[in-house]
Parts: structure tokens; C-alpha cells; sequence
């Protein structure tokens, strides 16, 4: 792997870790345990502390402590975890190393009986433990409460969260927003290393790829501490695979049901397993564990959609509009392997793959209305109408690694690890547009205002009389790949003035984008000789409708026929084919500093972290006044430095308060980056449309103050203040008429405005209800609700003088909200959930003009599942997805003008999942 940059950084970052000297205790020997429950299941975030030396530590996934160098003597270890009874016991520590047998708490509504952490309110006692015990604020969704939710990915699973939100593909949570800030501006990283994006334009990587049953866990992390990559303004989300070690014995599960959506008679299978086994190795015991989860779904569904895309005249009425039917099967196909080895007690070394495959097979039927005249609903008139067909396969897939080493020699931890991730997407020879044209002279028009409904004589809905006009097809493929290896060093110095923990590091990584596209334009086919030109001739079955009448489809089969018997080589679009293949280069060299202090009830992580970019870009430029293509290469470079100050306090066992600042960094997107640069010219006025590689990174400054307070028993109350203020924000805007642009009448690319700022709460709470000694015992409820704002000037030239005006940041909802009300016994579980965003601007459709900003409405989405536990070790359940059938729903600037609205039905799901508990 061939890796640039400068030695001087690894050694800076190393030398600040070695240099502080401080005055440590006698120290004889370490001390080691586990923290389990009543099934042996490994308890992760519990705390552990020994009061007289003032030391703390949190347990890990595989419910593990570690006291290093402890001075002989004898001490008090206690420990605490939500939903447990605080317990503690007499620790004496000699001169050799101790391994403790493993410590099981009872509960702390029977303290005879010992707790076992199962079912809803066990996946969200091991959430809050983790979250409690993090050191700056931390939302958390483990495995198992994933489980409690009929959420088929990763996206799905994280709205349930206080604070996040999803944007939406056809229904499914695809992208996750953190805090209203778009997915753009988020970091996603598999076990430390960032993943790779599939799309060609974006960053943001799409989650509904990532199947969650191949998880331990996923957490966001919504302050950065300077050991944290860049790549995020509102958090980073971080996807932990599991490990053998995470399970005290040998693990299996498996997982089988069927689907069906109400808008399709076809049935959508699941199958998934998990096997984790702990073996010994080289006359050792239980030193080498393996762990391998697989999943395979495929669902069938359908959607329906009517849209305007805007094409609002408000004076005068609507001027196009379109009716779309999908049909849509998707496949996932998820692996991940994990391999441990832990020889001694001071040494690990592992292993993380993933490979994540998501196929998309999508066909869509439209019927576009091109209207002579703008009409307004009722009225009718002159228009001319287009039966088109998109159809198409689309592949996306992530892939990614980690090999590392943790070593632990006294005082002293190193960590040395190389991580890759390759994504692509894949969408080879498709149907882009298959166009069949008719005209009518009147009776055409429409009624309603956010479902738009087709006014239209008889035969606008037969497939004589429609001719076929043109065939756009396509052949698009996007990579990224992202290599990095990293060094980090730490140590802890014990003093009666607390622990301090410093720490340093270095990471270099490597990062390459490429996309590439294939466009044909068939057209003029009675000059090629083709007699087949009515859609007759290519017409199949009805389509099926639910928002009007569309009549028969286009068979696709036929059009790929028609395109497979004529040359293709004669068809390219060179310019679209060429202009929008880029390639793009980062390489980026870090280094680190930072000290953790904890004494008592305070915890203080201050530090600074730096980063240096080196990027080439590389695209295409064409003229065409000129018809001539040449390349256009862009190399720049920048360095950051980024600071934080993240303060912990605990006013209580019960009550903690937070606060930090801390800096964010996220790099433009692709598409924004791109070197592409198109020059045309209209009616004698010059029109281009660029990329700009010369952007910078937006940057922000963020502040975070909050305070929780946790049950004993299980529950969480908690309010967290946040403000953030980003520099350099981007948008699209038009130079024209400024600069080295003065003379033309277009030209559009992407820009660095000035400062947006996003500011809110977080009010998030968790109750599990006891006390009452009947039925309502069983019952627990939680609800988060977030409330924000934010604020962005953009700019634009209009006859040389300079506008502009201020928007909120796009895919920001002023609320966000969840309510989820359980019931649970040994036998049976059930669970309501409701997700709430407000609406929130989609994008910019005009910079000159608020009115035709594009609009999100609101959406809440309720979810239903039941569990019934048939014997130990095997549940029946039963899942309903988007119970109150909520459509999407986009409008141009005001509610009644339709930008888009798309139904998808309810999803039944029935399913059996078997586990060696």
C-alpha cells in the first residue's frame, strides 16, 4: 500500500506522548474481570471503580475491566450498571496478577434474584450503561434493541435515536441526518476506519446497504475528541462488528421469515445467522475466537408517484407534471468475519471484514403532461403526452477491513492498525428513458392540488396513437477506495491528584474516487428503417395504478430488443458520456495530542488534533462553440488544526453533566469537487456549468452542554444544548455576471458562502415503569424529542448587483421526534413506535426566488412488533411496517403546489429467530 506523507508528523505525535514525566504510585500488579448477568452474557458499559485509589474503568464490549499496575494492598471494588443493584467486594492486590472470576449482578428490583439483560429492557439497559459511562455525549443502539424494531437496516435502526433522522428511498431509511445536518456532513466508520461512499457524487454513505444483523452495535458520537478522524460537523456514526470475546461461551442464531407490501402479490424472504466460537490455540485456553454473521433478504414492494417537479407558474398555473408507477425487488446480501487472538493478557490482535452487496432491480412506468398553457386545476386545454419507461439494475456494494494489534506493557498501550474500504455502484446498460409521444389538441388537464390527478379523454390511456419518439440508455459505474494505517500511543500515570491518561497518534490515509458514465440517444428511428413505432407494438399488461389510470405498460423486454438490434457505437452521446467522468485523489496525513484527567466526580479530555490534505483532481472540459474536449486537472492542498475541550461531572451516582467544545471538518462532496466544465452557447450568450476543485472544507465550531439523570432501576432523563456554527457552508450558485464571468448570461457551479449557524435541544427520556405490583410493570416507554434551527445566507448577481438572502440548512427539521411504548413479559413483547420529523427544505429550486424552494411535509411513520417466546431460545414474530400507511410528500414553496407524492403501502412481516441463550 503505497502511503504519502512526512515522517515529522509520527514523530511529533509520539514525542508530545513520551515527554510528560510524572511522579506515579508504587505500582505491583494488574487486576482483570468480567462483569456478567444471569445468562452469562458479557455486560458492556458497566462501572468499575476502586474508591480508595480514585480509579474508574468502564467495561468493554466483552464486559472486561482492566486495573494496571495496581499498589499492593487491600481495596474496595465496586461496581454499577442500570438495572443492577450496586455491588461491591474486598479486593487485595499482592505482587502478582489477578484474574477475578467473573462478577454476576442481581437485579435491582429483587436483590436475590440476578439480572438477566434480555428483551426490550435488556437492549436498553446495555444502551444507557454505554451511554452514561461515555466520555463525551454518545447514543447508542446495540444489537439487541436493533432487534426490538421491525428495522431491516442500519438507517432504520438509528431514527429510533434521540437527535438522528432518515432521509428515504422508496420508503426505506437510506441516509442518516445527525442533529438536522444533511448525511453529507456526517462520518460513517466501520470499527475505526472511515467506510468509502458507492455513489459517484456524494460522501454520505448510504446505510441501507448494511444489513443489521451483521452488527454488535452502532454508536454516534456527537462531540469529537481529537483521536477521532475528521469528516463530520454533526457526528460520527460508528458501526461495531461483533466478536467472539463479546459472548462468555460459544453463540449461535438464526433468523427466517416472509414479507409482504400491500402494493405488490409477491412474497419477500429473510434468512440470516450469527456463530461465534471461542477456542484454544498453541496450549492456551480460550485465546482465538471467530465470529461470522451472514444475512440474505429480498423484498418486492411497490410505490406510487405523481409530481409536478416544480414546474409552477403561480400566476398562471401548472406546466407539467408526470404520473410514475414502480415495480421494485431489492436484494441484500451481507458477510462479515471476525477473527480474535489473545494470547497472555496484554496482547490482541484482530481481524474485521465486511462485504455488503445491495442490488436495486427498479422498473418504472410514467406519463408525462407536457401542457401547451399553464392551467389550474379544472381547467383543460392543449397538451402533449408522453408514455415513458426507466428501467434498470443498480448494484451497490461496500467492502471494508481492519487488521490491527493492541499491546499493554505496564502503564503503556500501542495500538498499530491497517484498515481499507471499497465501495462501488454499478448500474450497467439500462433503460434511462424509453419516450412514446402524443398530442392532444384539448381535454386535457387536471384536478386536485397535492395528489395530481389526470384529466384526459379515452384514448389517452390506449397505446395506439403514441409513437416512439426517442430511447436514452445508460451505462454508469462509480469506486472509491479509502486505505489507512494508523499508530497510536498512550499511557496512564496514577497520582493522589487523580488519573491522567495521555495519548498521541498518527494516521495516513489515501483516498480515490472515480466515476464513469455511458450515455446512447436513439432517435430519427423511421429514418433507420424501423417499422415498429407505435407503443403498441412494445405495449405489455395494465399497469396497476392506485392514484388514477395510466393504462397498459411499455414491456421492457421489447425495448431492449429494439436497442440490441442497431449499432450502438452510432448512438453515443460523447459530450454527456465524457463530461461527467472524474477522478479525484486525497491524500491526508493527522497527528494527534491529548490528556484525559479524572479525579473524584470530574473527567476533563482536552487536545488537539491536525490534518493535512493533499488532493488532485481530474476531469473534462468542453467547448462547444468550439467542439473540442480537453482535460482539466486541479491540485491543491490545506492543513487544519483542530482543537477540543470535552468536561464530564458527576453530581451524583445518578446525575451527570457535559460539556465541550470541540471543531468539525467536512471535506466538499465529489460531485461538487468535480473538475467537469461545460461551455455553451444560446441565442449568442455564453452558458457554462462547472464544478469547483478549488473549494474549501466547511469547518465548524461546536458547543455542547447538557445534564442527564439516570434511574437506578432503568430509565434515563436527560436535556442536551447544542450550537454550531459552520464556516465556508456551500451551495449552488450562478457567477454570471462577476469576475472572470461578466460577459456570460449562465454560469453555474457550487461556491463557499460565509456562515450558517444550527443551534437546539435534545430532551430525551426512558422509563421503565415498577411498582405497582400488576400488569403495568411490564410496560416501558421512551420518547426523545429535538428541536432545532438554523440559519445560511446564499448570494447570487442579478445585472451586476450583488443579492442575497437567508435559508435554513437543507434536510434540517425544526423537530424530531420518537415515542415507543412497550410491553413485556417472559412469553410475550410488544412494541408501537412512532418516528416524527417536521418539514424541512429539500433544496434550493430557484436562488432568486423563496417561492420555489422545494419543501419536505412532515412524516411520521408508526411501526409495530410482537414477539411471542414459543420455548426458551425460540421467538415467533410478527412485524408491521409503516402501520398508518404514510405517503412522502414534497410541495414547491407553499403545501397545496405538489413537488412530489409517493405512497408505498404497509409491509407484513412473519418471522421465527432461534438462539442458544
Amino acid at each position: 500500500m503505497k502511503l504519502n506523507y512526512s515522517p515529522n508528523l509520527l514523530a511529533f505525535a509520539v514525542t508530545l506522548a513520551c515527554s510528560t514525566v510524572s511522579t506515579s504510585l508504587l505500582a505491583d500488579a494488574d487486576v482483570q474481570g468480567r462483569i456478567t448477568d444471569n445468562r452469562n452474557s458479557l455486560l458492556a458499559g458497566a462501572q468499575v471503580s476502586i474508591p480508595e485509589l480514585k480509579l474508574r474503568r468502564t467495561t468493554g464490549a466483552d464486559g472486561s475491566f482492566h486495573f494496571r499496575q495496581l499498589p499492593a494492598g487491600t481495596y474496595t471494588l465496586q461496581v454499577n450498571y442500570l438495572g443492577a443493584a450496586p455491588q461491591s467486594q474486598i479486593l487485595v492486590v499482592a505482587d502478582t496478577q489477578q484474574r477475578l472470576a467473573d462478577i454476576k449482578l442481581l437485579s435491582a428490583s429483587n436483590s436475590v434474584e440476578h439480572i438477566e439483560v434480555v428483551g426490550q429492557s435488556g437492549a436498553i439497559s446495555k444502551a444507557l450503561n454505554r451511554q452514561r459511562n461515555a466520555n463525551g455525549i454518545l447514543t447508542v443502539a446495540s444489537t439487541d434493541e436493533m432487534g426490538q424494531f421491525p428495522d431491516s437496516n442500519v438507517s432504520e435502526a438509528l431514527q429510533r435515536l434521540a437527535g438522528l433522522s432518515v432521509e428515504r428511498d422508496q420508503g426505506e431509511g437510506r441516509f442518516v441526518r445527525v442533529r438536522g445536518l444533511a448525511p453529507d456532513y456526517n462520518a460513517v466508520t466501520y470499527n475505526g476506519t472511515q467506510l468509502a461512499a458507492p455513489e459517484a457524487g456524494r460522501r454520505a454513505v448510504a446505510l441501507d446497504v448494511i444489513p443489521s444483523d451483521l452488527l454488535e452495535s452502532v454508536e454516534v458520537n456527537k462531540t469529537l475528541t481529537p483521536d477521532m478522524p475528521a469528516g463530520s460537523l454533526g457526528g460520527t456514526v460508528e458501526i461495531k462488528s461483533l466478536s467472539a470475546f463479546d459472548r462468555s461461551d460459544d453463540f449461535y442464531s438464526a433468523t427466517v421469515e416472509a414479507g409482504h407490501n400491500e402494493l405488490q402479490s409477491k412474497t419477500s424472504p429473510k434468512v440470516s445467522g450469527v456463530i461465534s466460537k471461542i477456542m484454544d490455540l498453541g496450549g492456551e485456553t480460550d485465546v482465538f475466537g471467530v465470529a461470522l454473521a451472514a444475512s440474505f433478504a429480498e423484498r418486492k414492494f411497490g410505490s406510487e408517484n405523481v409530481e409536478s417537479g416544480g414546474a409552477w407558474d403561480f400566476e398562471e398555473g401548472l406546466e407539467e407534471f408526470e404520473l410514475r408507477d414502480y415495480s421494485i425487488s431489492r436484494e441484500r446480501l451481507g458477510v462479515a468475519l471476525n477473527l480474535d487472538y489473545r494470547p497472555g493478557n496484554n496482547n490482541d490482535y484482530y481481524l474485521r471484514t465486511l462485504y455488503s452487496r445491495f442490488s436495486d432491480t427498479e422498473e418504472r412506468q410514467g406519463m408525462i403532461v407536457e401542457l401547451a398553457d399553464p392551467l389550474f386545476a379544472g381547467d383543460t386545454g392543449e397538451a402533449v403526452l408522453i408514455r415513458s419507461l426507466k428501467q434498470r439494475e443498480e448494484t451497490q456494494s461496500i467492502s471494508a477491513f481492519v487488521l490491527g494489534t493492541k499491546q499493554t506493557s505496564g502503564d503503556w498501550q500501542w495500538q498499530l492498525e491497517a484498515g481499507a474500504s471499497k465501495a462501488d455502484e454499478d448500474t450497467p446498460f439500462n433503460i434511462g428513458a424509453a419516450d412514446f409521444e402524443r398530442e392532444f389538441d384539448e381535454g386535457v388537464g387536471y384536478s386536485g392540488s397535492t395528489i395530481l390527478r389526470l384529466t384526459a379523454p379515452a384514448e389517452a390511456y390506449l397505446a395506439e396513437g403514441y409513437e416512439l419518439k426517442e430511447v436514452e440508455m445508460g451505462d454508469t459505474y462509480a469506486k472509491e477506495t479509502e486505505r489507512n494505517i494508523k499508530f497510536d500511543l498512550s499511557r496512564e500515570f496514577t497520582q493522589s491528584q487523580g488519573t491522567m491518561l495521555l495519548k498521541s497518534g498518527a494516521k495516513f490515509s489515501q483516498r480515490e474516487k472515480t466515476a464513469d458514465e455511458d450515455i446512447w440517444l436513439f432517435e430519427d428511428f423511421e429514418d433507420l428503417g424501423v417499422a415498429a413505432l407505435s407503443m403498441a407494438d412494445y405495449a405489455g399488461g395494465q399497469v396497476d395504478y392506485g392514484l388514477g389510470t395510466m393504462g397498459q405498460a411499455v414491456n421492457s423486454n421489447d425495448i431492449y430488443q429494439l436497442v440490441n438490434s442497431l449499432k450502438r457505437d452510432d448512438f453515443v452521446d460523447e459530450v454527456e458520456s465524457r463530461i461527467n467522468d472524474y477522478q479525484v485523489d486525497e491524500d491526508i496525513s493527522a497527528a494527534y495530542f491529548m490528556a484525559q484527567w479524572e479525579r473524584d466526580n470530574w473527567q476533563l479530555i482536552t487536545g488537539v488534533r491536525y490534518e493535512y490534505e493533499k488532493r488532485d483532481a481530474v476531469g473534462s472540459r468542453y467547448d462547444a462553440i468550439n467542439e473540442t474536449f480537453s482535460a482539466n486537472q486541479v491540485k491543491n492542498s490545506e492543513g487544519y488544526w483542530l482543537p477540543a475541550v470535552v468536561a464530564r461531572y458527576n453530581l451524583s451516582e445518578q446525575s451527570i453533566v457535559r460539556a465541550a467544545f470541540s471543531t468539525g471538518l467536512v471535506r466538499p462532496n465529489f460531485e461538487q469537487l468535480s473538475p467537469a466544465f461545460l461551455l455553451e452557447e444560446d441565442d449568442d450568450e455564453l452558458e457554462a456549468a462547472f464544478g469547483n476543485p478549488e473549494l474549501e472544507a466547511l469547518t465548524s465550531n461546536n458547543f455542547d452542554l447538557g445534564i442527564e439523570h439516570y434511574a437506578d432501576k432503568l430509565g434515563v432523563l436527560s436535556a442536551m444544548l447544542f450550537y454550531k456554527q459552520i464556516d465556508n457552508f456551500i451551495y449552488e450558485a450562478d457567477l454570471a455576471g462577476r469576475g472572470e464571468y461578466a460577459d456570460f448570461a449562465v454560469a453555474e457551479t457550487y461556491v463557499n458562502g460565509g456562515k450558517a449557524d444550527l443551534y437546539g435541544i435534545e430532551l430525551n427520556a426512558v422509563h421503565k415503569v415498577s411498582g405497582f405490583g400488576n400488569w403495568l410493570d411490564n410496560l416501558l416507554v421512551s420518547t426523545n424529542l429535538t428541536l432545532t434551527d438554523s440559519t445560511a445566507d446564499i448570494e447570487w448577481f442579478d445585472d451586476g448587483t450583488l443579492f442575497s438572502r437567508e435559508v435554513a440548512l437543507p434536510s434540517q427539521s425544526d423537530k424530531t421526534a420518537n415515542l415507543s411504548l412497550g410491553y413485556e413479559t417472559d412469553v410475550v413483547s410488544l412494541r408501537l413506535a412512532a418516528n416524527y420529523k417536521s418539514d424541512y427544505l429539500a433544496e434550493v429550486g430557484d436562488i432568486t426566488d423563496k417561492e420555489y424552494d422545494v419543501y419536505a411535509d412532515d412524516h411520521m411513520q408508526v411501526d409495530f412488533t410482537s414477539k411471542w417466546t414459543v420455548q426458551p431460545g425460540m421467538q415467533l414474530y410478527f412485524n408491521v411496517v409503516n402501520l398508518n400507511d404514510e405517503p412522502y410528500y414534497a410541495y414547491t414553496g407553499r403545501k397545496p403546489y405538489n413537488f412530489q407524492y409517493e405512497q408505498y403501502g404497509r409491509t407484513f412481516v412473519l418471522g421465527l429467530q432461534i438462539t442458544n441463550w
